[in-house]
């Protein structure tokens, strides 16, 4: 049976003590080689040598390494200044080695395909990058009678971002799932499934 590999975002944050100001961010893009001289080819060189995203088989995959810092200042109240959000970024795509002998349609449809998965990173990166704003706008906010407070405040609104942030990477990647199936290239090769061999899915 033929399943669709998933694309994915892996979230890994170190929290120090916590917030406010606008994020530091880097942008890493890693790729793995693909080869094939057939649509059906580069489809399974990419399932097997693409990552794994939550046990799962994908074409793709982002990660975001975040750190925070900042100074809990006691006066009238706690507040959290000169606040430092950091977030590297690494982004894991799928490069064709060579071109050579793969039919001008098969390599058309490839390089709409790529430029799809390449989008579709770049969107959780966006997702990812509007939450960290939310939360640093709300941080700045904190006024708290002891630093402890603030600093657990701080600590609540870090939780609740993640999860929201990870209901919208979902809701994104359900919405996706639906357009991945219209891709010409997918749709291609999934036309010749016979060819191609895939243990992964699509949750």
């Amino acid at each position: 049976m033929i399943c669709r590999p998933v694309f994915g975002l892996l979230c890994c944050a170190l929290l120090a003590t916590s917030a406010s100001a606008r994020p530091i961010i880097t942008t890493k893009y890693v790729y793995y080689p693909v080869r094939g001289k057939s649509a059906a080819e580069i489809y399974s060189a990419m399932i097997r040598s693409g990552p794994h995203v939550k046990g799962e088989k994908a074409y793709a995959a982002t990660t975001a390494t975040t750190a925070q810092d900042g100074k809990l200042i006691q006066g009238k109240s706690c507040q959290i200044q000169n606040y430092r959000l950091k977030i590297n970024f690494t982004i894991k795509l799928p490069k064709l080695q060579s071109t050579a002998g793969v039919p001008p349609t098969d390599l058309a449809r490839w390089r709409q395909f790529e430029g799809f998965v390449r989008r579709h990173e770049e969107t959780h990166r966006s997702i990812w990058l509007g939450c960290a704003s939310r939360l640093e706008a709300q941080i700045r906010t904190i006024r708290a009678r002891t630093c402890g407070e603030a600093d657990k405040r701080a600590e609540q609104l870090w939780n609740q971002m993640r999860a929201q942030c990870s209901a919208k990477h979902d809701a994104f990647d359900a919405a996706e799932g639906r357009r991945l199936l219209k891709n010409p290239f997918v749709q291609y090769v999934f036309s010749r499934k016979s060819r191609v061999t895939s243990a992964a899915r699509v949750p």
